[in-house]
């Protein structure tokens, strides 16, 4: 973690090697940005339009960030990529597309109807004047659940259009956090589709509905004041619970894949999150 009183400018957190990553994921998308082939919400630049030449893309992303994810990929051809990626010397990793729309914005809805957070919560959207200890704090959250926390001008929504809602305990502790960015170029036939996700709750407030609370209310403020209409989400096959609560929220698996292809001798890891 970084000492409090550095630039509030500087806001990353983690392991040395993911700061490292996102900054030169940072300065990889001020060149990339007005390409509607790739994304980018503050972790990595990604390619979320592959075609034939994905294979040569993600090699070259991958050397240059340490990573290189791609959204929007067959299932079915996931097998092949990943052993073209291999015999090239990379690594690789997945996560399951999963993806909501209306019925997400429907589901989130009723949930935010019928449930309430514990009365000692109360919920915070990070901006440019949050404090910089709610920042560090949704950080220090983030990686407990060994999730790879935004950076503070991500959180913050001062790079990517979008929300990062926290909830916060009598004590000013951030109890729970979930967040969502647009990420697509505006060219993008996937323009409308939103990252949400980065759910976080401390496990002794866990079982009390917090990120199915703040997941329903992120998907509701992004459909309504930010027009996204999809909502896209990375789980691991085995994350039973974060399935469970997607369902809810009318998030559900598709024939996609997030493939990573990852580059080792830079990033220093073998995974970016969980």
């Amino acid at each position: 973690m970084e000492n409090k009183n550095s630039d509030p400018t500087d806001e990353y957190f983690g392991h040395p090697t993911k700061i490292a990553l996102m900054k030169r994921s940072e300065a990889l998308w001020t060149l990339l940005r007005v390409n509607p082939r790739y994304s980018y919400y503050g972790r990595a630049v990604a390619l979320t339009d592959p075609k034939d030449d994905t294979v040569e893309l993600l090699e070259a992303l991958a050397k240059v960030q340490g990573v290189a994810p791609c959204y929007y990929f067959e299932k079915s051809k996931i097998l092949d990529l990943f052993d073209k990626l291999t015999n090239k010397g990379f690594t690789t990793d997945r996560h399951e597309h999963f993806r909501g729309a209306e019925d997400a914005y429907e589901a989130s809805k009723v949930i935010l109807k019928s449930h309430e957070l514990p009365n000692d919560l109360t919920i915070q959207k990070l901006g440019p004047d949050t404090k910089r200890s709610i920042i560090f704090s949704t950080a220090e959250l983030c990686q407990s659940c060994d999730v790879m926390p935004l950076p503070g001008r991500v959180m913050r929504g001062q790079t990517r259009a979008g929300i990062n809602l926290v909830a916060i305990n009598l004590s000013g502790d951030v109890v729970g956090s979930a967040s969502s960015f647009q990420l697509h170029h505006s060219s993008s036939p996937h323009c409308l589709d939103v990252f949400w996700g980065a759910l976080a709750t401390r496990p002794d407030r866990r079982g009390q509905k917090i990120s199915l609370i703040l997941g329903a209310q992120t998907i509701v403020e992004m459909w309504e004041n930010f027009g996204a209409r999809g909502f896209i989400t990375g789980v691991r096959s085995d994350n039973n619970s974060s399935i469970n609560l997607c369902n809810k929220l009318g998030v559900h698996d598709t024939d996609w894949v997030f493939a990573q292809c990852i580059y080792p001798d830079l990033l220093g890891t073998s995974s970016v999150t969980k």
